[in-house]
């Protein structure tokens, strides 16, 4: 199951309360972790998997070390640790540190299990990546959850046939004041408007990110061209970010319609927090029968609090303004 929004959605939140059950595998952040390479390559060998879950972009690399403390990312950098923030695997940012309080041991663990895979589609070389982790943690089911992942719908449902969706979504006007102060936002934002200007949508296909091979061909000389560190320095507007995140939320939510309502269940993170019990429960009803746990439910039930930012707060004027640029997603689900 994937657990799919825009970012800044309370997401993360939703990745602790997974972890907490004690039959499903909490996999935080793993294919947003890729950047734009997590679907471009079709069969790859065992090495050139490991290469893909191994090798950080240079992009990736300079927001590490530049764009200021991120909750999303558990690696311990500093003093002992084996990498730095240039040159640490995507998968030791989040994904594994998420599983074990030793994640470089289960990462040398991983490496000549995955390297010695032959050539396959990429989708088999995941499902054997994610089987491995349920025996090895002894859990059935898997539960991805990545931030900006809502555009990864149409690649992970080619991938995992018959695999559920949960979309998580939060009012856009509140989710662009978060993505304001986010570095990771702070830069989807400037290459969204990139692609635009050269023509292409990078809401469709074939140039979303993650999908487009594009994405590696810029992270490579991105760097020596476009004013990377002033965008990690210097916030975009928020009516750019409002509309950034109405163009996501009107694509998704077209990948997600063609899916089929049995394989999709939207949960309001506005809901989550004002009755979380209920809408938890929700969440174990899609899921099936075998994972309803009470005592889950009502340590799960503890984790959601109510979010720091509020759009309401901000100048009359610039909230016409930002509502205004939001208004296209708001109206697709419900909030106006």
């Amino acid at each position: 199951m994937f657990i799919v929004g825009t970012g800044r959605c309370g997401s993360t939140m939703m990745s602790s309360v997974v972890r907490l059950h004690p039959r499903l595998l909490s996999l935080s952040e793993f294919f947003t972790s890729l950047a734009g390479r997590a679907f471009t390559l079709r069969e790859p060998d065992g090495e050139r998997f490991w290469k893909l879950l191994t090798t950080l972009s240079p992009i990736a690399g300079k927001m590490l070390a530049k764009g200021g403390p991120m909750e999303e990312v558990l690696y311990g950098f500093g003093a002992g640790a084996r990498f730095g923030p240039y040159d640490v695997p995507p998968i030791l940012v989040t994904a594994l540190p998420h599983l074990t309080r030793d994640p470089e041991a289960l990462y040398d663990e991983l490496a000549p299990l995955l390297r010695g895979g032959a050539r396959a589609p990429l989708g088999q070389h995941y499902q054997y990546l994610f089987e491995w982790l349920c025996q090895r943690f002894d859990r059935e089911r898997v539960v991805e959850r990545s931030g900006s992942s809502l555009l990864f719908v149409p690649a992970l449902a080619r991938m995992c046939d018959g695999a559920k969706f949960v979309h998580l979504y939060r009012d856009g006007r509140d989710a662009a004041i978060s993505m304001q102060r986010h570095p990771f936002f702070r830069l989807s934002v400037r290459f969204a408007g990139l692609f635009e200007r050269m023509g292409l949508d990078p809401y469709r296909p074939p140039f979303m990110f993650g999908t487009s091979r594009l994405y590696p061909l810029l992270e490579a000389v991105t760097g020596r061209f476009l004013p990377v560190d002033r965008w990690l320095a210097e916030p975009p507007p928020l009516e750019a970010l409002g509309n950034y995140w109405s163009r996501t939320i009107a694509s998704g939510t077209t990948f997600l319609d063609a899916l089929g309502k049995e394989r999709v269940l939207s949960l309001r993170y506005e809901d989550i927090l004002a009755q979380p019990r209920e809408e938890l429960a929700r969440l174990m009803d899609f899921m099936g029968p075998e994972y309803k746990d009470p005592e889950w439910l009502a340590q799960a039930s503890l984790i959601p609090r109510k979010p720091l930012s509020n759009w309401q707060k901000l100048p009359v004027d610039q909230q016409r303004r930002l509502t205004e640029a939001c208004r296209p997603g708001l109206a697709l689900l419900g909030y106006l």
